[in-house]
């Protein structure tokens, strides 16, 4: 959870998130890397992926951006 109803932006939990985000790309780039596949191999076969399966991703990003919409507005008391 970023936003705490008491105190605001959870920026420690942010910052957890963001460090363990690049944790990842770091280890998963390092490890195609030293395959022989390149540093940007898993990006450009997930970007290829999304482009083979664009109504998928289409479908994915609205209904994401729906149920946080929905989420938000519970959490502020509107609904």
């Amino acid at each position: 959870m970023f936003w705490d109803p008491y105190f605001g932006w959870d920026t420690h939990m942010i910052r957890s998130c963001l460090f363990w985000t690049v944790l990842l790309c770091g280890l998963v780039s390092f490890v195609t890397a030293t395959e022989g596949l390149g540093w940007d191999y898993a990006y450009l076969s997930l970007y290829d992926w999304a482009l083979g399966n664009t109504t998928a991703v289409l479908i994915s990003i609205i209904l994401l951006l729906v149920g946080g919409f929905y989420f938000w507005k519970v959490q502020i008391g509107d609904m």
